[in-house]
């Protein structure tokens, strides 16, 4: 039996669990999957002793882990964070999570100006994929505003025509800001936000955040992080078993096994 897990801190709110719990049950892959609760301070003694086949990093060490790793894959090394860990190499899935559930969307974010809350590891990873897609420019907007600019002069080195746009059309809330059980709280006023007519949060619990469905109500096309989460833990299963594993599984299944979990 296969052992594999998430880790962050705090953790209670994760559906990984469920969602490869799933993605194992449909492969008949004899593996299980939990959430393990790791300090800051205990990182080190876990890296060290985990015993695990594979694991997922959520907050708050996605950029803490790269120092325990012995390597990382390209867009790992290029976003400087880490979602996924097999063999003490480091990668990322999440900019593929992000770019996948777009296409489920069917959103089209190039030649767009989008401003991304927040300059974590999360939003390292979409402003990857923005770039990566061909967006226009991309503006950032953070409590530290050093950590803020960091970000920026990282994404004008790898996009070295941006040039943050006065006119925000796509706004995209890398925080966890909303995210359950505190899901009243704002990223963002939707009443700043003007002539952004999309909407894109990474958080999946709820599915629809707070700011979502007041930014909906306004009429703008929103899109929550659940097909993100999804299509991030399938990338993470082609990781770990390899062969393009995860193109076998029924993904309208699982979306229906994480909202039952959500409701």
């Amino acid at each position: 039996m296969k052992k594999f897990a998430v880790i962050g801190d705090p953790i209670n709110h994760s559906l990984s669990p469920q969602l490869l719990t799933e993605v194992f049950r449909q492969l008949r892959i004899k593996a299980n999957y939990q959430k393990h609760l790791i300090p800051t301070e205990s990182l080190s003694s876990f890296m060290l002793s985990n015993g695990l086949d594979g694991f997922n990093v959520t907050l708050p060490h996605k950029e803490k882990i790269i120092d325990h790793l012995t390597s990382l894959d390209s867009s790992a090394a290029a976003i400087g964070a880490v979602n996924c860990v097999f063999r003490n190499v480091g990668y990322n899935t999440d900019w593929i999570g992000f770019l996948r559930a777009l296409k489920i969307k069917q959103l089209d974010l190039r030649g767009r100006s989008c401003l991304l809350l927040g300059a974590g590891g999360a939003a390292r990873s979409v402003a990857h994929a923005l770039i990566t897609t061909g967006s226009l420019s991309i503006s950032v907007l953070n409590r530290s505003k050093e950590r803020g600019n960091r970000l920026l002069s990282w994404i004008k080195k790898r996009m070295p025509t941006n040039a943050p746009s006065d006119t925000v059309e796509v706004v995209i809330n890398c925080t966890p800001v909303g995210m359950w059980p505190d899901t009243k709280r704002l990223p963002m006023e939707n009443s700043l936000i003007h002539g952004a007519t999309i909407l894109i949060d990474t958080i999946y619990n709820p599915i629809e955040t707070e700011w979502l469905k007041r930014g909906r109500k306004r009429g703008a096309t929103t899109l929550g992080g659940l097909e993100m989460l999804i299509a991030q833990g399938l990338a993470s299963t082609d990781i770990w078993f390899g062969d393009n594993i995860s193109e076998k599984v029924d993904i309208k299944k699982i979306r229906q096994r994480m909202e039952s979990a959500l409701c």
